[in-house]
């Protein structure tokens, strides 16, 4: 086994670092991310509780529920006195303190039978219900339709994380994909066995580990150069960036008090955005580096299913909050304030990024970022894919 098959992923991208030409990658970003600084203070720092519930009853609208040692899942409500206070309460005593739509109790009720408290479990849930006809006939038919596209996506990214794969370790792409006929033939399995000879991995360990990652990545998705985003994290991570802007726009035009709570609103969803970009990047270049991930792949699932359910975590809360910044600026003049006082209270906590001048970044060093060139890779793979089967 040479050196870099032997050295973990942070000590690898390092040595990247060294070795890699400045105007193909800033792989010197990456070692910083994995290394030091922003992602390991967010991979040590105390995670947050639970999982944001979507409610329809506006009393309930920050509620979250956790999963408590001693207690059992129970409902964090945050702002439920219209105060900013955050009240603990017994998941099952819910109903009692607030009133509830039917979609409220249905969903209750089904976080409760499932225990439920993580952002994935309770995104389960609610697919679950809504697939079930109990959220309504509307409710039903939208999510038979994502479903059924999110079916249909996964077995996408898992033909292009193949073909990746193949391309990284030196197959003619354009040849098996000459025909869509010889996909299936002898000469696509010989380009993966030869891909597994390479990696040192038996042909079957590559079919099992590309569907573990296409799966693992879901929730995230593939970057694509057209903007075009899949996974909810990723697109909730764009969401968060443009609402940073925005209201650090509405900061400078606003009254001083009412500026100064909009940013400090702005601020968090900023550090929220590029600390989750970062940790995209990092994920991006799992896919990029798709050859090193296959290979590794017993060490590399564990730390990256964790990255991706921190983000989750970190990400959950920012509907609602988004939510409540512009119901507050939307209401009456006179509460504008009071309830932006409330929502700063609430806001999370992130680490701080590093100092500006620590490094230069993708633009400033003329170098593509990882994403991009990512995203570059896959797109043209993608455009293979639609020229063989238009044939």
């Amino acid at each position: 086994m040479g050196m870099r098959d032997s050295m973990p992923r942070a000590r690898l991208v390092h040595v990247c670092a060294l070795r890699r030409p400045a105007n193909i990658v800033q792989w010197s970003d990456m070692a910083r991310w994995f290394g030091g600084g922003i992602v390991r203070n967010w991979f040590s720092q105390h995670r947050p509780r639970g999982a944001a519930v979507p409610f329809e009853a506006a009393a309930l609208r920050m509620a979250r529920v956790c999963d408590d040692e001693r207690d059992g899942l129970i409902a964090i409500l945050r702002d439920f006195a219209n105060n900013g206070t955050a009240y603990i309460v017994p998941w099952t005593s819910l109903p009692l303190i607030a009133t509830m739509t039917e979609h409220d109790l249905a969903l209750h009720q089904a976080i409760h039978e499932n225990k439920a408290a993580t952002p994935t479990q309770v995104r389960a849930v609610v697919s679950k219900l809504a697939l079930s006809g109990a959220l309504g006939p509307e409710a039903k038919a939208r999510e038979g339709e994502r479903s059924e596209s999110e079916k249909g996506r996964l077995a996408d990214v898992e033909l292009v994380l193949i073909l990746h794969l193949l391309d990284s370790c030196g197959a003619d792409l354009a040849t098996l994909l000459a025909d869509p006929a010889r996909w299936r033939d002898t000469q696509a399995k010989s380009a993966i066995a030869a891909a597994a000879k390479s990696l040192g991995v038996k042909r079957q360990d590559i079919y099992r580990r590309i569907g573990e990652f296409a799966r693992l990545l879901a929730p995230v998705g593939l970057v694509a150069t057209d903007g075009v985003s899949s996974g909810w994290l990723r697109v909730l991570h764009g969401e968060i960036e443009g609402f940073g802007e925005r209201t650090a726009e509405a900061a400078r035009s606003a009254s001083p008090e009412t500026g100064a709570h909009l940013a400090a609103i702005a601020a968090a969803a900023t550090r929220t955005a590029v600390l989750s970009g970062l940790v995209l990047g990092m994920l991006d270049y799992a896919v990029l580096d798709i050859g090193g991930t296959v290979r590794r792949w017993n060490a590399e699932l564990p730390v990256l299913r964790q990255a991706i359910e921190r983000l989750s975590l970190m990400l959950d809360e920012w509907p609602a909050l988004m939510k409540f910044a512009h119901d507050a600026l939307r209401g009456p003049t006179d509460d504008v304030i009071a309830q932006l006082r409330v929502l700063r209270s609430m806001l999370p906590r992130q680490p701080d990024a590093d100092p500006p001048g620590d490094h230069a970044t993708d633009t400033e060093a003329g170098s593509p970022s990882v994403s991009c060139v990512l995203g570059t890779r896959l797109s043209a793979i993608r455009s293979m894919l639609c020229v063989a089967t238009s044939r």
